[in-house]
């Protein structure tokens, strides 16, 4: 067989660029346009911001127990039921806060965020105070804060199951379950509503932001309607429940568990609740839990196994409603 020079092997024929573009212009220009655009978006899309910090994780729920004495009635009505959150938390802070002592506070954690700080130090109502100041309270050094008329039934480390506390940031309890029934006397109306009397979270979790802003903008707004100042303010007891009390609360948790399930949220999602629940890292407690030997439907009047705190219903605060 002879073999032939290479250089002189006929090899096939191809295509060249110029002959590619000539038979195929238009798949050509289409890609040209789509590269193009893709450029435009790229340049045009904003940067991801990497210095933005995120916030940071939140701890557990710390060993803290806050209540407030703002002379309403003497000590010494309060000495028993003070004794059952020191004696029951042996391994907790406890701290009973003074008016004195809520003015150092807000000064101290509240100096840089004047547009809480201010219209605090100008309030008058001492319940207005003492609602404000136990959001604050958690949203700033966390904890569990009680009213002064409630026991401890059971230790607050028994409140979350341990292999939950980790995850659980926030602790609050049903005041009340009427489902479509008739409203309770001095309720806002028929549904469910949080009570506010007792309650716990980690240091800066959203829901206790969400209420201090809350109630703050809820001042303004009633001083402006009444023409007059935070000072100056004289707020009902029914004004008191909007503005600081169960009624407002109820709503900033309802909010907040709707963020954290991404639905929603209403009294429906937990009337006739006989067990914890939980929702994000929210605990969501039966009327049981906090709410215990109330007379309404839902409150088993005394002996509940499932009940961590006893409330008093002593209403020291009121002044328009009989106890």
């Amino acid at each position: 067989m002879e073999i032939k020079n290479w250089s002189e092997v006929p090899r096939p024929k191809v295509f060249s660029g110029t002959s590619v573009v000539r038979r195929r212009p238009l798949q050509c220009l289409i890609w040209t346009f789509l590269v193009v655009l893709y450029i435009h978006y790229i340049n045009r899309r904003p940067s991801p911001d990497l210095t933005a910090p995120k916030p940071p994780p939140l701890d557990d729920i710390p060993n803290k127990i806050w209540q407030i004495f703002f002379n309403y009635t003497p000590i010494d009505s309060y000495t028993d039921s003070i004794q059952t959150w020191i004696t029951k938390n042996q391994d907790y802070q406890y701290t009973l806060v003074s008016a004195a002592g809520a003015n150092a506070f807000a000064l101290k954690n509240y100096a840089n965020r004047r547009e809480i700080l201010y219209p605090f130090l100008s309030l008058r109502v001492p319940v207005l105070r003492s609602d404000l100041l136990r959001y604050m309270l958690l949203e700033s050094e966390g904890g569990v804060y009680s009213d002064l008329d409630t026991a401890a039934l059971k230790p607050v480390n028994e409140w979350i199951p341990l292999h939950l506390k980790s995850k659980v940031h926030a602790v609050v309890g049903i005041e009340y379950d009427q489902g479509e029934g008739e409203a309770y006397p001095g309720m806002e109306g028929p549904g469910l509503q949080f009570c506010q009397w007792t309650m716990a979270a980690s240091r800066g979790h959203p829901l206790m932001a969400r209420i201090v802003t809350d109630v703050v903008d809820a001042l303004h707004a009633l001083a402006m309607k009444n023409e007059t100042t935070i000072a100056e303010l004289q707020p009902s007891d029914e004004e008191v429940v909007q503005l600081s009390g169960p009624v407002i609360w109820t709503r900033a948790v309802m909010k907040t568990l709707s963020e954290a399930t991404g639905t929603e949220m209403s009294y429906r999602n937990f009337t006739g609740m006989k067990e914890p629940r939980f929702f994000g890292d929210v605990m969501v407690l039966p009327v049981n839990g906090f709410g215990t030997g109330q007379l309404h439907p839902g409150s088993v009047r005394k002996g509940s196994k499932d009940a961590f705190v006893r409330h008093g219903w002593k209403g020291s605060w009121k002044r328009d409603w009989s106890d």
